[in-house]
């Protein structure tokens, strides 16, 4: 395999990536929707925790660092909750 080719085999990654988010951004939106109705909080301390060990987990199971996979889910998180606080703002 050529530099190139692995290369594009990234950018494919990317854009897979980028779709990924994109989805759950779209779900954290369901979810911005119901505690909206209910008139709950954004933020779940115990539910950002509980995906935050998820990802470590699965970093962990997939042979990368787990702090890695700690530090992604942190950035998922922070920006699912700009979104939801950007949209709060527009109501």
């Amino acid at each position: 395999m050529s530099l190139e080719d692995a290369r594009e085999e990234i950018d494919k990654a990317n854009k897979r990536i980028a779709g990924n988010v994109r989805d759950r951004m779209d779900a954290v939106l369901k979810v911005m929707n119901y505690k909206s109705r209910e008139d709950m909080q954004i933020r779940d301390e115990e539910r950002e925790e509980e995906v935050k060990q998820d990802f470590e987990e699965m970093f962990e199971n997939k042979k990368m660092p787990p702090e890695r996979g700690r530090e992604l889910a942190e950035v998922l998180i922070e920006t699912a909750v700009d979104i939801q606080e950007d949209l709060m703002e527009e109501e």
